[in-house]
């Protein structure tokens, strides 16, 4: 769903089943129609879209934003409970006194396919990184990447890989791969019945091919944290770090360890859907 990094942002339509209401067994019932309840069915589409507030936007383990806050927010239309497209939007903090492009915001525009089948489900798409405004000699880091994350859920708990390829990373023809697990338990308090709690932890790997325009870097990276929603707010608190050396976070080698150490970010974010407004 962010710029060595990326997003998240679902949103999944449900199903109600139906249920059907029979009559008292008396002759005279047994002879009439028996009234049914229609099943509510998934509509055909919906827009999805919501806003949310960081201390500090972080990417694959890698602050977007210097340090610093950041706001957010995205739109998407998802049709037949299958396909979707959408625009999610970042405020970022490239200065180019890092040897960075000082882009005026991230903008991700991405689509795909996405379904659920039981304790299954399947996102399939791609994404492309665009930074409007960029200055300076690394300006145009445009570039693309297509994804597939599987997930399985087991009651509350949801585990799956994800992985993520460009053949162009930040524009300069260089194979780049992420790969990495994530888990998630959401669970309820009985004392707190309006509340929603979670759990949530990903270990990845960033894998980045050397060539003539990059110098290629492969690191690991991982976070861990839980949040509360409450309708549609969640407040998330998160923990995330690398094991990059302190010449790796930024091109240009400035020994920004605190880019890509040990990060906190906190995050209030507002998330609904036409759909769930009527």
């Amino acid at each position: 769903m962010n710029k060595f990094a990326g997003l998240a942002i679902k949103t999944l339509m449900g199903v109600a089943a139906g249920s059907m209401i029979v009559s008292s067994a008396s002759a005279a019932d047994l002879s009439m129609p028996e009234p049914v309840v229609e099943a509510s069915v998934t509509p055909n589409w919906d827009l999805a879209f919501g806003v949310a507030a960081v201390t500090n936007y972080v990417f694959r383990g890698i602050t977007q934003s210097k340090n610093n806050p950041a706001v957010q927010g995205y739109a998407e239309l998802q049709a037949f409970d299958w396909v979707y497209a959408g625009v999610w939007m970042s405020s970022v903090d490239f200065s180019t006194r890092y040897g960075l492009s000082d882009p005026s915001a991230e903008v991700d525009i991405y689509g795909g396919i996405r379904h659920s089948w039981d304790w299954f489900s399947l996102d399939v798409g791609g994404l492309y990184y665009w930074y409007p405004g960029e200055k300076g000699p690394a300006r145009e880091t445009d570039y693309w990447e297509i994804f597939a994350k599987p997930s399985f859920t087991f009651g509350g708990l949801t585990l799956g890989p994800t992985i993520y390829w460009t053949s162009d990373f930040i524009n300069t023809k260089a194979n780049a791969t992420y790969l990495s697990g994530v888990a998630k338990y959401s669970f309820a308090v009985d004392t707190m019945p309006d509340l929603g709690f979670y759990v949530s932890g990903e270990f990845g790997k960033q894998w980045v091919e050397r060539t003539r325009y990059n110098a290629g870097i492969d690191y690991l990276t991982w976070n861990a944290g839980g949040g509360v929603t409450y309708k549609a707010a969640t407040l998330d608190l998160r923990y995330s770090s690398t094991d990059m050396k302190k010449r790796e976070c930024t091109p240009a080698g400035f020994g920004l360890k605190n880019w890509c150490g040990d990060l906190f970010v906190a995050k209030l974010a507002f998330d609904t859907s036409f759909n769930k407004l009527k």
